[in-house]
């Protein structure tokens, strides 16, 4: 038998050989071999390990808030009712089989279930280890892959991540890291969302050394990050009203272009989607995860992928799905900025609000090493021995050294 601790890891190595050949066969080199429902199988036993951690074990432990533990539930809940619901729609296999092995409908809300593998203390220097080594891996592979049409920000696409723990690591690491994010940036300049990401995590890891020296109070950040975390809502206020937020910064164009950095390429997809629903009357429970909307600038009848996140839980899971998605989320956000005692989890916890910002623009949920690892940092900013720990004792458990005792 293995252990949950093992089944963990097991599942986050599945989903990164995934991440890698999904993406190499959609932005890299062309391979038959790649073809075809097969590396889906990694992904599914992937999410089956961690559906089999999360009904079997004793994870809900680790938390310490109740209303967090059932926000949670409710929306794995709501993702496997969403799930089923898909199932008894279907009347054919032609529709079972697509839907079953495809990265953005059955399996694209179930990163939410590595949640539990960020809980655990016990669990971060491992989780660091493996997708240190994917990233470095994958790094170094996509150098020789450079000319393919930002292959290489996709295989690394949770760099974020790695960018946040630049404090927390050796310079060798610290300089490869900067190296590889220079080499993403430059090859994805047409790639708004990847850029944003970058930049802010490096904004982020200057506040945090701001944060450190000025002591700003703890209630100040949460107000500010409240502040930055309405945006959103105003920006969907003003869409009710005619007015989109993204024409006010892009350049005038008929064409949807995504090489084009000052195309407008979301204000058609709000509006496409959110006719849809309307039409369909699935604002509220959204029309399950293999749900299409109907696409008159793709001229589809069924388009199953929205390249933005939060108008593909709304299509999916309905506002409801949604609701318990981002609670789960900002609660996290309030206790790292409240209650954690590091630099580090605090990043974390901002990372997650502008996460919340890119879902607005992009962020498109699926089964890959961006939500994945997300979720992980969900987990991590409501686990109990991260909120305890100053960031020389992360430090060093992150190179598996026995943290030390003093405050």
């Amino acid at each position: 038998m293995f252990s949950k601790k093992e089944l963990v890891f097991f599942s986050l190595i599945l989903a990164a050989f995934f991440h890698f050949l999904f993406y190499l066969h959609a932005y890299g080199p062309s391979m038959s071999i790649l073809e075809g429902p097969l590396i889906y199988l990694l992904a599914i036993a992937s999410a089956s390990l961690m559906i089999f951690v999360y009904l079997t074990t004793k994870w809900r432990l680790a938390l310490s808030g109740i209303s967090v533990r059932w926000f949670y539930d409710m929306l794995v809940i709501w993702i496997l009712i969403c799930f089923f619901r898909s199932f008894i729609e279907m009347r054919s296999i032609d529709e079972v089989i697509p839907f079953i092995f495809g990265n953005y409908m059955g399996l694209s809300m179930f990163p939410v279930l590595f949640f539990i593998a960020g809980l655990s203390v016990g669990y971060f220097y491992s989780l660091n280890k493996i997708l240190t080594v994917y990233f470095f891996i994958a790094a170094f592979i996509s150098f020789f892959f450079i000319n393919y049409f930002e292959f290489q920000h996709f295989i690394v696409l949770f760099i974020f991540y790695m960018i946040l723990t630049i404090p927390l690591r050796k310079p060798w690491s610290r300089l490869a890291i900067v190296l590889v994010s220079i080499s993403i940036i430059i090859t994805s300049l047409t790639n708004r969302a990847e850029i944003l990401r970058v930049l802010i995590s490096y904004l982020i890891i200057i506040a945090s050394f701001l944060l450190l020296y000025k002591k700003v109070h703890k209630s100040l950040l949460v107000f500010l990050v409240f502040i930055i975390l309405m945006l959103p809502i105003g920006s969907l206020y003003l869409g009710s009203k005619g007015i989109s937020v993204f024409q006010m910064f892009s350049r005038d164009s008929v064409e949807y272009s995504q090489i084009d950095p000052y195309a407008d390429t979301r204000t058609f997809l709000y509006y496409e989607v959110f006719q849809d629903l309307k039409q369909n009357q699935a604002f509220l429970f959204g029309k399950g995860l293999n749900a299409g909307y109907y696409s008159h600038s793709f001229q589809m009848d069924s388009r199953a992928v929205v390249e933005v996140g939060f108008l593909q839980i709304l299509l999916k899971t309905g506002i409801l799905g949604f609701l318990l998605y981002i609670s789960v989320i900002i609660s996290s956000i309030i206790k790292a900025l409240r209650r954690s005692r590091s630099q580090f989890v605090k990043s974390l916890g901002i990372y997650l609000a502008s996460y919340i910002i890119l879902l607005f623009i992009e962020n498109i949920v699926a089964y890959n090493l961006l939500n994945v690892v997300t979720w992980i940092v969900v987990g991590m900013c409501q686990s109990e021995s991260l909120m305890e720990m100053n960031d020389q004792q992360i430090m060093q458990i992150l190179h598996n050294k026995k943290p030390s005792t003093s405050r």
